[in-house]
């Protein structure tokens, strides 16, 4: 009799909510994506982003020159028996700096590839509208000049 009262529907799966639901929230970030236009304020920003890395590149090539600078002249530092470990231990060090630097600077060159390359895209995707029966504005291209 219990068996009767029951029924044996198959129950729906909870897999075809969620990707019915994870559709619907790429679809709106995508919406929202092709929403937003590039203004020259974004490009402006990532210039200035360009210019810090290189500035930052360009303090780890001269420290890193120095060091290197140094390195060599200690190899060429006559060695004797009580400087011999000094030497070698200072070398060691020089060494361990040069290497960081190396890494920093491949990591920074890394960025502001990456940096350049959306500043490229920032500069083919801006779009300024115009609404009809208004001024153009005569400046609109002028931050390009800045642009190294």
């Amino acid at each position: 009799m219990e068996k009767l009262t029951t029924t044996d529907t198959p129950r729906k799966s909870g897999l075809m909510w969620k990707t019915l639901t994870l559709a619907l929230c790429g679809a709106l970030s995508l919406s929202m994506i092709s929403c937003w236009n590039t203004t020259s304020k974004d490009v402006l920003k990532q210039q200035k982003k360009v210019e810090s890395l290189s500035s930052q590149i360009s303090h780890y090539i001269d420290a890193r020159k120095q060091l290197v600078e140094d390195y060599n002249k200690l190899l060429k530092h006559p060695k004797s028996k009580s400087n011999k470990n000094d030497i070698k231990k200072s070398l060691a060090q020089i060494y361990e700096k040069i290497s960081k630097y190396d890494e920093k600077l491949e990591d920074l060159a890394e960025d502001k590839l990456e940096a350049i390359d959306k500043l490229n895209e920032y500069i083919w995707n801006l779009e300024i509208n115009y609404a009809p029966n208004e001024p153009i504005d005569p400046n609109r291209w002028d931050f390009l000049l800045t642009i190294q």
